[in-house]
């Protein structure tokens, strides 16, 4: 099997010029066809505001990619978008991949955003053999479950508690004590996989956990669970909920002047709505898989150039993973000279990207092992003065964690 390997000597899609337009093969495919890629987000739903900030993110690979040469192994084809909002619901999710796999003919998938949307439309994937490439969702089933047409560029939810047990440590070390624990989750795939992994994981790290409450997404009042965390002697607070619902609970525990040590969950958290609440969010933390002030080139180049496409906007986690699951798809395209979904899928399995506009995460490699599971990390990042800065790990950090209760 060829083995495909991109480096800064090798950079696909960005760049040289065409020197002349050589037609190349694609499998039956005309040269220059446009490498159509579905593209599921929740535009509108109780996840909307997540999913149109994924969709710039989406777009801006697309249009850096095309105004580049677009993809050079097969003559210039430029990356095309169809987009569908999925509307929040695991049905309509289900059913657009269906509608693109079959009517739009595309090359592949990306997106859904959350692990509820995200689990049928990549089993439908996986049955029409056609790439899907996920963003964000982070249920442990989605590459466990032996899909082979089934990629992902985020964490999975069991590796998140042992890099939350490990920042405890850190604080431990610099003379702040957090030993209880609280858990705060929403009732969909996604909180339930997250919640499995700190129940599993936090107690035999020494945080044993007081209260484990649950809730369902788009709850409209905390008061009740914000009394029983308050009530149940933790002084930390570990939470997976989406962003309105972030706001909501934080804004009930602020009204009970509860301030423990809180860590919420991913994109969900760390994201400009939650933000918005303004004191209520201040100094708490979220754990991610990427962070503006991330110290690395590709990374610092994505900001620069998601600055210049949306004047005023600083891009958050989720959208440099969108960004970097758009680009994955191209450049197995280019790597495998076609758009036929089967090329692309058996490139995306040797693909391996360390430097150039798609490796803007923190793992050194993006490349996908035999379940299509990326070596995705993280890193945890604290609300101050209005804005998200990476404190941890050192290595990376902009500056050390601010006082909970300052």
């Amino acid at each position: 099997m060829t083995k495909f390997r991109i480096d800064r000597r090798q950079t696909l899609l960005m760049g040289a010029a065409i020197a002349m337009p050589a037609i190349v093969p694609s499998r039956g495919r005309a040269a220059t066809e446009a490498l159509k890629i579905g593209v599921l987000v929740p535009t509108t739903g109780v996840h909307a505001s997540d999913g149109i900030r994924m969709l710039k993110a989406h777009q801006l690979a697309a249009k850096m990619i095309n105004e580049s040469g677009g993809l050079k192994s097969l003559g210039g084809a430029k990356v095309e978008l169809l987009v569908t909002d999925i509307q929040s619901k695991p049905e309509v999710s289900r059913a657009e991949a269906e509608r693109l796999i079959s009517r739009e003919r595309v090359s592949a998938l990306t997106g859904a955003w959350a692990s509820a949307t995200t689990i049928p439309a990549a089993q439908i994937a996986d049955r029409n053999r056609t790439p899907f490439m996920i963003t964000s969702a982070v249920n442990d089933a989605l590459t466990e479950q032996g899909m082979k047409y089934v990629f992902r560029t985020a964490v999975k939810a069991k590796w998140f508690g042992g890099y939350i047990a490990d920042f405890l440590d850190y604080q431990k070390s610099k003379g702040i004590s957090v030993g209880k624990i609280a858990l705060a989750t929403e009732d969909g795939p996604a909180g339930q996989a997250v919640r499995s992994n700190y129940t599993s994981v936090m107690p035999g790290r020494g945080y044993p956990i007081l209260t484990d409450e649950t809730f369902r997404t788009g709850t409209p009042d905390f008061s009740t669970i914000a009394t029983k965390l308050r009530t149940s002697g933790a002084d930390g607070l570990l939470t997976c909920a989406y962003a309105e619902d972030s706001t909501v609970l934080l804004r009930a525990l602020a009204a009970q002047g509860f301030r423990p040590l809180y860590v919420g969950f991913g994109g969900a958290h760390v994201n400009q709505t939650v933000l918005a609440a303004g004191k209520p969010s201040d100094r708490t933390f979220g754990v991610v898989e990427w962070s503006p002030d991330l110290n690395k080139p590709a990374s610092q180049a994505f900001v620069k150039a998601f600055a210049e496409a949306h004047p005023g906007e600083t891009p958050l986690s989720n959208q440099a993973q969108a960004f970097v699951a758009t680009y994955a798809l191209a450049l197995a395209a280019d790597a495998a000279k076609s758009t036929d979904r089967n090329a692309i899928r058996e490139a995306l399995t040797t693909l391996k990207i360390t430097d150039g506009p798609a490796a803007v995460l923190p793992a050194p490699v993006l490349s996908f092992d035999e379940q299509g599971q990326s070596p995705a990390t993280c890193v945890i990042v604290q609300a101050i003065e209005g804005k998200f800065v990476t404190v941890w790990p050192e290595a990376v950090a902009a500056r050390p964690p601010a006082p909970v209760q300052g």
